[in-house]
């Protein structure tokens, strides 16, 4: 059992985006004595569990039972770029399509300029992204902006435009366009731009894209591989 999560001087228990654990089991089904352990994971906090197992759904439901709490879960297509899938699994690139970078849509730099997002863009992120739209989220992506690189794109205004960020796993994520500069590939650009910066890094990239979100699969079509497991998020409530 393998399971990580950030530490904080000050946890908040209503925070379930500072209360994120990340969890992987070579024994999924067995797993519930050691979750249900007080010295592992705080069931009197507000947190979210993330997983490339959907397995372990039995037993993290089981644990809001014994609780007396609810959970939800959330599972979503997991990708990764072609470097981390071939250092991660080899053969998988032999049943895939590679993506190609040269069907990217080339962008008029006199109109968009590359740059960075600092904590004041943070509710203009908030706004867009899925999981947010709240105080905490808020937050959480004021967190991200300050330990870790942004991308974005500026418009003609000098303002961002598009962007993709990262989080404390390694996750890009939160990517978003704002609505009247969307359909001109601006996301995938910004986030093949990402890749291209954090791989030299050393980063292994990964993301994930909601089942019904058709245009965020395509734009990640263009850059990485669909991997054979989900991406789960368990967000557990305490009554």
């Amino acid at each position: 059992m393998h399971l990580t999560y950030p530490l904080h001087k000050r946890r908040n228990d209503l925070d379930h985006y500072t209360n994120t654990y990340q969890i992987y089991s070579k024994n999924p089904k067995k797993c519930q004595e050691f979750l249900g352990l007080p010295e592992v994971i705080n069931w009197k906090q507000h947190l979210q569990i993330q997983s490339s197992q959907s397995s372990l759904h039995t037993a993290i439901e089981n644990l809001a039972a014994i609780n007396s709490g609810k959970v939800k879960q959330t599972q979503n297509i997991l990708y990764a770029t072609v470097k981390t899938a071939k250092e991660l699994i080899p053969s998988i690139l032999e049943a895939k399509n590679i993506p190609n970078s040269d069907k990217f849509k080339s962008i008029n730099h006199e109109t968009f300029k590359h740059s960075s997002l600092d904590i004041t863009h943070a509710a203009l992120v908030n706004k867009f992204w899925l999981f947010g739209g709240n105080e905490k989220s808020q937050r959480f992506i004021e967190r991200c902006l300050r330990a870790f690189r942004s991308f974005c794109l500026l418009g003609a205004e000098g303002t961002p435009v598009c962007w993709s960020l990262m989080d404390q796993t390694g996750e890009t994520r939160m990517a978003a366009t704002v609505p009247e500069y969307r359909n001109q590939g601006l996301v995938t650009h910004i986030i093949y731009t990402q890749v291209q910066a954090l791989e030299k890094l050393g980063f292994p990239l990964y993301s994930h894209v909601a089942k019904n979100n058709d245009f965020m699969q395509r734009a990640n079509r263009n850059i990485s591989i669909p991997l054979p497991c989900d991406w789960n998020q368990w967000n557990y409530v305490p009554l």
